[in-house]
């Protein structure tokens, strides 16, 4: 296919074992991906991309995306050994993950998440600063760093860091200190001329940049198959786990699913995962995923050319059979191959 952008695939870990992730990043890498990526679901985000270095020796590899809730500290850590390890191909994405899951799965405050994520990036930028002998401080709002040596010199240079984005302030963030932009997995392109774009361009106008300064990504969920409804029936799922979160009310609500995110929502509420899927629309799976056969898929994505630079291929999750997802791994590369 004519390349009109950078493509990456990002694996959520579901229903794959590390060794078929590590298969379909290679798959993805001999197809003339830009990038794999992991994101901190059924597995952390680092250990998978430390087993793919071993075998993809050209793209670039990403956190897509490690959470806030680890401290500082471990992420400064484990994304230097990254850099180091991939020779310069690592990116830090980072994420702040949904409010229920910073709280009640790791006991942390969800208060503030801009304003944490601010000083979260600060804090690591400067902490790599340190040295054994000149100690750095960090006094933040939310977060404090005291006395913090790195007790080896940096082996590498520091890597870039992508923001996961929803919200307008999170938007607003990226623009202004992130090296690149994640834009979640629900998006239609009216989302990101009327949301993402002036909202990006506020934070980098902050810092006195440019777009040129920041990597536009999205993640889009995708399914192909020869059998168009087989596809689109394998997306759903992932359509109503993401809708049940309020922060793609931004995404939603514009678009004119306000009455079936809230039946979805309902659905969840009551753990009837069955109807949570069968309520989502025909015109949702049109406006919000890839979904079809490798023709219609790559057709689809044709609406947004110009609107971000990088598009992240993930896999349909949760709630679907493992045979579906290999076969969807095989199929979304290689449609996409270059």
């Amino acid at each position: 296919m004519a390349q009109k952008w950078k493509w990456g695939v990002l694996f959520s870990g579901d229903n794959l074992t590390l060794a078929e992730t590590l298969h379909y990043a290679c798959m993805a890498e001999d197809a003339g991906a830009d990038s794999v990526w992991a994101t901190e679901l059924g597995r952390d985000a680092f250990v998978p991309l430390a087993a793919m270095v071993a075998r993809c020796k050209r793209v670039r590899l990403g956190t897509g995306v490690a959470i806030f809730a680890r401290p500082p500290a471990l992420t400064e850590f484990s994304a230097m050994s990254m850099a180091e390890l991939t020779e310069g191909r690592f990116i830090l994405g980072l994420g702040t993950a949904p409010k229920e899951w910073n709280e009640d799965w790791h006991g942390v405050s969800y208060r503030k998440p801009v304003t944490r994520m601010r000083e979260y990036v600060e804090a690591i930028r400067l902490m790599w600063t340190a040295s054994p002998t000149s100690p750095i401080n960090y006094e933040g709002e939310l977060i404090t760093i005291r006395d913090y040596r790195r007790l080896m010199e940096l082996p590498c240079a520091p890597p870039p860091i992508h923001l996961a984005a929803v919200q307008t302030g999170m938007l607003q963030l990226a623009g202004e200190l992130a090296d690149g932009l994640l834009a979640n997995v629900l998006n239609t392109p009216h989302y990101f001329t009327d949301i993402v774009h002036p909202n990006v361009k506020k934070g980098l106008s902050k810092a006195d940049r440019s777009f040129s300064d920041i990597e536009l990504c999205s993640v889009k969920a995708c399914s192909v198959d020869k059998d168009r409804a087989r596809a689109r029936q394998r997306v759903r799922p992932s359509i109503a786990f993401y809708s049940r979160l309020s922060y793609f009310d931004q995404v939603l609500d514009p678009a004119g699913f306000t009455r079936e995110k809230l039946a979805i929502r309902d659905a969840w509420g009551r753990h009837d995962v069955p109807t949570m899927i069968d309520l989502v629309t025909d015109d949702m799976i049109d406006a919000l995923a890839l979904a079809g056969t490798p023709d219609e898929v790559r057709k689809q994505l044709d609406r947004f050319e110009g609107l971000f630079e990088t598009v992240l291929l993930y896999c349909p999750m949760p709630f679907i059979d493992r045979e579906e997802s290999l076969a969807n791994h095989e199929a979304m590369i290689e449609a996409f191959a270059g």
